[in-house]
């Protein structure tokens, strides 16, 4: 029988290896560690344990992902060469090694058993030191998995495999894309040992300063957030339970369509007055309307807040292929025309890629359609004809207006508000932004005018028109300075 025994040599205290993992490496021949920086081995040089270490592979490895594989491969051939090997490697061998969960995913493959011997973890000794919370609200992440780094700011981080201040440098500059520049944190060398342990707390952005960093190091980051996802989705539950509130008790989806709309146009209200503190807030409000509506449906066992992640997720990694899925897509135009092709694919059942959303204002609805015309190539080659085509329909809204026909009048009208989102598109302006943000421009300068008036103790209806043309040139010109 060709088997690996995958052994823990633990945090680095020699004492903490276990009494049966040094049994098994004493009645073994063949022995390799995953490296030969590691405290405990003190301990089978004292009982005159011969090993192999690997740290050949880092040096020789492009990256740690290729490292890992070459040593997980490297161990497993030794197995089907001599039969019985061990394997070593630093803390707990189920707890964040990369090399045992190859060999654990390819033994199988080359008919070879695996026996895992647990043995304490760093995870046990740095939460000892640091008198840190229960397991629920600790999070282990590994420094070099720094995607993983800014997903848990509601929990206690501890990040392994800090080895030296390069990494250090390369997590200090990916938390600091959330974390505040001085938030607190506190490194840790040699935790659980008597000899060579080290402890220092310091702003995140001293962090790579640190001269005394190696590879027995692990950084805790205190959390960030105060609340979670989880207690407002905790806090919309209460709401509607049967203690709660009257009033949202009694909501259902119609009822909050009116509140939804409200919140999303003050968010944009938000956006359009540059106050990221009021934006902050009103996202804020948005969330609750998306919380609320997942809560109801949630209660009425259709779906819950949870579906709605998922099917935002799925989506996400669906429609972009040219991230996820190795599709080529360089400019944005060819991510739009994918986008819509894979909307028509999911949607097989539905005959056409077209859908005209009633439920949006008209500019909206005018602008989204019309793109999607264009992502399938039913659109004018440049601005040219958009010009013209706006021109014709001005012509012929003035015939419309001399032939006295209301109907006839309110068609040329809409046709030419129609050309006149298309050369909106061809320009990049969004219409529905650019027609608000005309109308407050000329809500100021009617105040102006106003207020002009008032000065001269009368009210703009009792001026004569030549007077309310100057003050509004001047309303121009002060907005201008």
């Amino acid at each position: 029988m060709k088997v690996v025994y995958v052994v823990g040599l633990g945090p680095g205290d020699p004492q903490a290896l276990t009494l049966r993992a040094l049994s098994v490496l004493k009645s073994h021949r063949h022995i390799y560690v995953r490296t030969a920086k590691h405290p405990s081995l003190a301990l089978l040089d004292k009982h005159r344990i011969p090993y192999k270490a690997l740290d050949y592979f880092y040096r020789h490895g492009a990256t740690f992902e290729e490292t890992y594989r070459n040593i997980a491969f490297y161990v497993l051939n030794a197995a089907l060469h001599f039969g019985k090997v061990v394997y070593a490697v630093p803390g707990s061998p189920l707890f964040a090694e990369r090399t045992v969960e190859l060999i654990l995913q390819n033994a199988p493959l080359a008919g070879i058993k695996c026996r895992v011997l647990p043995s304490v973890s760093f995870l046990e000794a740095v939460s000892a030191e640091l008198g840190l919370p229960r397991e629920e609200k600790l999070q282990v992440v590994d420094a070099l998995q720094e995607d993983k780094l800014l997903d848990y700011p509601e929990k206690h981080l501890l990040i392994m495999q800090v080895y030296n201040r390069q990494v250090a440098s390369k997590v200090k500059l990916r938390l600091m894309a959330l974390y505040p520049d001085e938030h607190p944190v506190q490194v840790i060398r040699r935790a659980g040992m008597t000899r060579g342990k080290r402890m220092r707390r310091v702003p995140l952005y001293e962090l790579d300063r640190i001269p005394w960093i190696d590879h027995l190091t692990t950084v805790y980051v205190p959390p960030l957030a105060e609340y979670t996802m989880s207690d407002l989705l905790q806090v919309m539950r209460v709401l509607r339970s049967e203690d709660g509130c009257p009033w949202d008790k009694e909501q259902d989806h119609q009822s909050l369509k009116p509140y939804l709309l409200e919140e999303a146009y003050e968010v944009i209200g938000a956006i359009n007055s540059g106050n990221m503190e009021e934006l902050c807030e009103e996202l804020g409000d948005l969330l609750l309307q998306v919380v609320f509506h997942s809560e109801i449906a949630a209660e009425e066992k259709i779906f819950s807040f949870y579906d709605v992640i998922a099917a935002v997720t799925k989506k996400l990694i669906r429609r972009h292929p040219h991230v996820f899925a190795g599709t080529i897509a360089k400019t944005s135009q060819e991510v739009l025309h994918n986008w819509q092709q894979i909307k028509k694919a999911e949607k097989k059942e539905q005959d056409s890629l077209f859908k005209l959303e009633t439920y949006l204002p008209a500019l909206l609805r005018a602008q989204k359609l019309q793109r999607q015309a264009a992502s399938v190539g039913f659109d004018w080659p440049d601005i040219t004809g958009a010009w013209e085509k706006l021109q014709e329909e001005l012509i012929e809204l003035k015939d419309a207006y001399k032939s006295g026909l209301a109907a006839r009048i309110e068609e040329e009208l809409g046709d030419l508000l129609f050309a006149v989102v298309n050369v909106a598109r061809f320009l990049k302006v969004d219409a529905e932004q650019a027609l608000s943000a005309a109308v407050e421009k000329f809500y100021r300068r009617l105040r102006f005018v106003e207020a002009q008036a008032q000065k001269e103790g009368t009210e703009m209806s009792a001026q004569t028109l030549s007077k309310l043309d100057e003050w509004w040139e001047l309303a121009k010109k002060k907005e201008k300075n």
